[in-house]
């Protein structure tokens, strides 16, 4: 079986190398490794993610399936008064994600992690993921209702997933967890949407007013 983002024990030989990358006016040299997602270079999808992505000037921000740590590294040079955790269920991105964030200079945590499973109490003031679509529907919802539960009020979860991979009903669901879903981008059927937590939610649904 083919190696991917949610391969907790990656079994392809380690292929270690350099890759550059240039996004947001931020030009990087990064380690990618067989067995990770995206191997070859950043992504479409979290290319067209990092480039909408607004984010507080200072707080918390968790890059959930964080791969090699290329969305954090980006980001945590366009935000520098933020402070990052990244998580990935996969150790090879891990490992590499720890070498990648190092010139933030302490301002990022990463830690191996299925959801939020190793910080269980972490708050967060955005959450950002491209989701294992290979991993199947119920492990993408899942990611989205924990980043609910894992956001402050009025924190945002910012979603990228592809038109012909379920962004329609993606959006269903997530509209049904958080009290304000939108379009924040579309780009060669890619769409990116910002949730918005607010206090009108319980933890995984969105509740009404004056019932």
């Amino acid at each position: 079986m083919t190696d991917h983002y949610y391969s907790a024990q990656p079994t392809s030989p380690h292929r270690l190398s350099r890759i550059h990358l240039t996004v947001r006016g931020i030009s990087l040299e990064m380690w990618t490794d067989a067995g990770v997602f995206s191997k070859r270079g950043l992504d479409f999808g979290t290319r067209v993610l990092v480039q909408a992505v607004t984010l507080p000037v200072s707080g918390t921000v968790v890059d959930l399936g964080c791969g090699y740590g290329a969305v954090a590294a980006v980001l945590g040079r366009v935000y520098p008064q933020t402070h990052w955790v990244l998580l990935d269920v996969n150790p090879r991105a891990v490992e590499l994600a720890e070498r990648n964030v190092l010139a933030l200079n302490g301002r990022a945590t990463v830690r191996m992690s299925d959801g939020f499973s190793a910080v269980p109490s972490l708050k967060s003031d955005a959450v950002l993921l491209n989701p294992p679509i290979r991993a199947g529907k119920g492990v993408v919802y899942r990611l989205f209702e924990e980043a609910a539960q894992h956001l402050t009020d009025g924190g945002v979860l910012w979603v990228v997933i592809q038109k012909k991979q379920g962004a329609n009903s993606a959006r269903a669901h997530l509209e049904s967890i958080f009290a304000h879903v939108n379009l924040a981008s579309r780009e060669s059927g890619y769409h990116v949407y910002s949730c918005t937590k607010t206090l009108t939610e319980f933890t995984g649904s969105k509740t009404e007013l004056g019932g």
